[in-house]
């Protein structure tokens, strides 16, 4: 009896482990849409409103979700309304070196405006699509450029000044895969094959409005963007609860976090509750493009706006295996309403699924990486500060943003290195238009340590390794990064400047953010004495040939340097009490020579020439 009574008692136990392991399976119960790609060199592209449902399959159950919301959305021009996406917007491949032009023709309700941003890409200001390149309503934009870029993943979307939080959380976003078949080395051994082991990943978070009227409290079918930030639902790709069926192959994720606040902090486990174990998850790309070799690890720190792709190898999970993506805890200055311990999506294994040209290992290397070429033309420092809240704002610098002022002027085609302090309590992810940075120093706390430290290239962990064009800057730290300004230079104007902010979407829209021009030599010299902060140097005489006098009250010690026209540094000297001191520049070469002298907090610009 004993022994048919432990029978009994172990097969239950063996049905409800299993019961268990259905119940597990089934949480995850929306198919991930994996959006539609646009190829080509022109691109015809509407700004619309959709009806999108983020739960079809009814995942939540504390209230109805599976309803048809007003969104917003990019689809390409004339799709037909059964295949729009009615949310986000559909992934547009670029091809290097190629001539790009695109028709985007805004038809978003209620009369709104917007723009289309590029973001990641080194492209002309004008087409930049920032706050300045208003897309009108019921009007189009027909941006151009030339795709100069490499290899790499970044993303589109709304930048309209002081609305971006409210038109991104709607929907208007969506990814970008820069290509290059014929050039790139690495593009057959990775896997390539879009939507079959080549996936795109937008993590967002969400909130809804809900019904108090009803029982069970029902969403209201108003715009999903009525209740920003900090949302309790996890999105990817638009939809909650989501799961992804991959082939028992090494499958590429391009993670993007399109959120508007938090961090997301993921790893990838067969456990759905309290993880302890995590999958190998192989680094190999960042923002920028492929880093130098595969880098492992169990988890990584999404901060807001970055993308990282990873290779997984999902042939060490037996058939029907489920993999959960788990959001797990976050630092708590970058905690900005985070859901610990909370799974984002599940991966299914499914051996009946064989991609195109599938890839079973893993490479060893992928590119050489090392600094970019060339000496530091100009460092600059920025502070991040304020303390947000209500009432609050979040500035760089102590000034809020101002669409007529030009904080920073760079000269084409140099290199600068640029110091970020964050000086507030929060952690912010460092955002910059144009350029790919690439880190040479961080001091502070780092990813999830929260202990302070200094990292320097070429010693950085994975965190700082590769091209950026987002950084998350912990509470206190310090981030120097070096860039190089390269092609595109435009006219000293504001209404051509690029941005710079903090990317997390609210900052952003309540003042965490400058503006720069890239100018010519022309342009650099003789406009840098409108530069607020920028006062004339009083400097004879003009033409000179072996010595120079200043004209001024510079008593503090300074440093004065020697610029060619094209921006090289001809002699750099520090300098004490420049008043009525004679300098001698008989071994200057002759021509067009910018001096500069730095004192104090004070900059003082001169153009003469020697003979």
């Amino acid at each position: 009896m004993k022994t048919s009574f432990m029978y009994k008692f172990l097969i239950q136990l063996i049905i409800l482990f299993s019961f268990s392991q259905i119940i597990n399976a089934q949480t995850f119960k929306n198919e991930i849409p994996v959006p539609y790609i646009m190829p080509g060199d022109h691109f015809e592209i509407n700004i619309s409103e959709g009806q999108h449902n983020f739960d079809p399959n009814g995942f939540v159950t504390d209230f109805n979700l599976n309803v048809p919301l007003a969104t917003y959305c990019y689809n390409k021009l004339g799709q037909p309304t059964d295949e729009k996406m009615s949310y986000l917007g559909p992934t547009l491949i670029f091809t290097k070196d190629h001539e790009l032009t695109f028709d985007i023709s805004n038809s978003l309700p209620d009369g709104a405006n917007t723009t289309v941003h590029w973001h990641g890409l080194n492209i002309p200001a004008p087409m930049d699509g920032g706050p300045h390149q208003v897309i009108e309503n019921g009007s189009n934009w027909t941006p151009y450029f030339n795709m100069i870029d490499e290899v790499q993943t970044c993303w589109y979307h709304t930048h309209l000044m002081d609305l971006t939080t409210d038109q991104v959380i709607r929907g208007l976003a969506g990814m970008i895969i820069v290509e290059d078949p014929a050039n790139d080395p690495l593009y057959q051994t990775l896997p390539k094959n879009y939507g079959e082991n080549d996936f795109p990943l937008v993590i967002q978070e969400k909130g809804f409005v809900l019904d108090s009227t009803t029982t069970p409290p029902t969403a209201v079918a108003i715009k999903a963007g009525e209740k920003p930030g900090n949302g309790p639902y996890t999105l990817i790709n638009g939809v909650v609860g989501g799961y992804l069926k991959v082939p028992a192959e090494v499958v590429r994720l391009r993670i993007l976090n399109g959120s508007p606040r938090k961090m997301f902090h993921i790893g990838l486990s067969t456990e759905l509750n309290s993880p302890a174990s995590f999958a190998t998850m192989w680094m190999v790309a960042t923002g920028g493009g492929y880093i130098d070799v595969p880098r492992p690890t169990d988890s990584t720190l999404m901060s807001v706006g970055d993308r990282r792709e990873f290779l997984i190898d999902f042939t060490q999970f037996s058939d029907g295996d489920t993999v959960y993506m788990t959001n797990l805890a976050v630092p708590a200055d970058a905690n900005y309403g985070a859901t610990k311990g909370k799974a984002l999506m599940a991966f299914i294994v499914d051996y009946s699924l064989v991609s195109t040209n599938p890839v079973t290992t893993l490479p060893s290397s992928l590119v050489d990486y090392e600094l970019d070429p060339g000496p530091v033309f100009k460092t600059r420092e920025k502070n991040l500060m304020g303390s947000g809240g209500s009432g609050n704002v979040w500035t760089i610098d102590g000034t809020p943003m101002d669409m007529m002022v030009i904080n920073d002027t760079v000269l084409v085609n140099t290199k600068e290195r640029w110091v970020i302090h964050n000086l507030t309590n929060k952690s912010h992810p460092f955002h910059i238009h144009k350029v790919q940075f690439q880190v040479v120093e961080y001091t502070g706390k780092l990813g999830m340590v929260d202990t302070v430290a200094t990292y320097t290239f070429p010693d950085l962990p994975d965190e700082l390794i590769g091209y950026k064009d987002v950084q998350l800057i912990r509470s206190g730290a310090t981030l120097t990064f070096e860039a190089r300004f390269d092609s595109f230079p435009g006219p000293l104007a504001p209404n051509q400047g690029y941005m710079y902010h903090c990317h997390i979407l609210t900052h952003e829209d309540t003042s965490m953010m400058h503006q720069f021009v890239v100018v010519d030599s022309t342009d650099f010299y003789t406009g840098l004495s409108a530069v607020p902060g920028t006062e004339r140097l009083n400097v004879y005489p003009n033409p000179a040939t072996n010595q120079l006098q200043f004209n001024g009250e510079f008593e503090e010690t300074g440093i004065l340097t020697f610029y060619d026209i094209s921006g090289k540094i001809l002699r750099r000297d520090e300098i004490y009490a420049l008043e009525n001191k004679t300098v001698s520049v008989q071994a200057l070469p002759r021509g067009i020579v910018i001096v500069e002298f730095v004192s104090a907090n004070r900059r003082f610009l001169s153009k003469l020439t020697l003979f």
